[in-house]
């Protein structure tokens, strides 16, 4: 099969930059390794300044009365609480519902979506890439552009950080639907020893309660999750609560070996995008967006290559350059805050210190957030 971009991985940054370089007349497969609707692990919450993204793209925001969220509060084991009202706000979704929503919309735009399919090689020959899968269909695309949208677990001819894999286990997310009497209108942040929990509202009155925490202290427990939510989380009495009282809707699910380092933005042509590029801290508040907003920004450089106004280098180099620009300080910021949530004390404090002085707290809230993502142009 032949096509003008190819892009493995079917998740948001996959979905929204099929949708986009389809809408501007270019022929889109997808790759995905699952079957839709499936679960992943997230905090299902999008910041507002995706609002016009999704709307461009399709999305019912009113008409499914989502969650909009609007208001922060953050607990300590050893310290009081921090609350405030979030300057941006977002809205919350499952990925069960967006993900498979986008790919009905990307079909309908003439995407090609090939779900149960996992991309096996990569050869690339004069500037087109021959993709070889296990689809008895279309065992082989080739495409004048390639993108990665493959997020944390990249296939094996894709470019590795070999500093992750010399850090050992990383960190382990987990993730579960539940119902619980919280407000709608706040998503909340709860620390324990190793690692923090959060919980806000998504579509059908339901809860997103994902947690992430280090590898060791799950082995420490051989694995146990239950054990450790018993013994670990529920260090924080508010979470322990959440646990006992609120019931589970869904059947956890996790990832493991999560790093949050630098990673290489391009290989030989293929442009990353996403969490393949870049593994965004919960932190920093607008993960979901930032995908899309990487994915626009490749369509759009790789629009001007597919009209003939740049080379495939340029391509690249422009993408590059262009995401750091937008993306490098954010992650930055929000590798900080993710390295302080991992020491107990640091977090005590920087509570202490954000409810003496609140305005640091928006100051850490907007050094993580960019601006509205402008609708794709070409």
């Amino acid at each position: 099969m032949k096509t003008d971009i190819a892009i493995i991985g079917g998740g948001l940054a996959g979905l929204t930059s099929a949708i986009a370089a389809s809408r501007m007349g270019h022929s889109v497969v997808v790759v995905e390794k699952k079957e839709y609707p499936f679960h992943k692990v997230c905090g299902e919450y999008i910041s507002l300044e995706a609002i016009n993204l999704l709307r461009w793209l399709g999305l019912p925001i009113e008409e499914w009365h989502l969650p909009i969220l609007q208001n922060f509060r953050i607990t300590h084991p050893q310290t009081r609480d921090f609350s405030t009202k979030l300057p941006l706000g977002g809205i919350g979704i499952s990925r069960y519902k967006l993900d498979e929503f986008l790919k009905n919309i990307a079909e309908k735009e003439g995407v090609t979506v090939l779900q149960n399919t996992k991309a096996e090689s990569l050869e690339v020959k004069e500037n087109q890439h021959f993709l070889k899968t296990n689809h008895l269909q279309f065992p082989e695309i080739e495409a004048r552009v390639l993108f990665g949208a493959f997020g944390r677990n990249k296939p094996h001819f894709a470019s590795q950080n070999t500093k992750e894999q010399t850090l050992g286990k990383g960190f382990i997310g987990v993730k579960m639907h539940v119902l619980g009497d919280l407000p709608k209108d706040i998503i909340e942040l709860h620390h324990f020893p190793g690692g923090y929990c959060g919980i806000s509202a998504i579509e059908n009155n339901r809860y997103c309660l994902c947690y992430l925490i280090d590898a060791k202290t799950v082995k420490s427990e051989k694995g146990d999750l239950q054990k450790v939510e018993d013994t670990v989380l529920s260090k924080n009495l508010e979470l322990k609560r959440y646990l006992h009282d609120f019931e589970k809707q869904t059947d956890r699910v996790f990832t493991a070996g999560v790093f949050f380092l630098p990673r290489p933005l391009s290989q030989n042509g293929m442009l990353f995008i996403g969490d393949s590029a870049s593994m965004i801290p919960p932190l920093a508040g607008n993960g979901m967006s930032m995908a899309m907003h990487a994915a626009v920004l490749a369509v759009e450089e790789a629009n001007q290559f597919l009209s003939g106004k740049m080379s495939s280098h340029e391509m690249t180099n422009n993408y590059e350059l262009k995401w750091k620009l937008l993306f490098e300080k954010r992650l930055k910021v929000a590798r900080t805050l993710q390295n302080i949530m991992q020491v107990n004390l640091a977090t005590r404090l920087s509570l202490q210190i954000f409810n003496l002085a609140p305005p640091l707290f928006r100051l850490a809230e907007k050094a993580t957030h960019g601006l509205e993502i402008p609708i794709p142009k070409w």
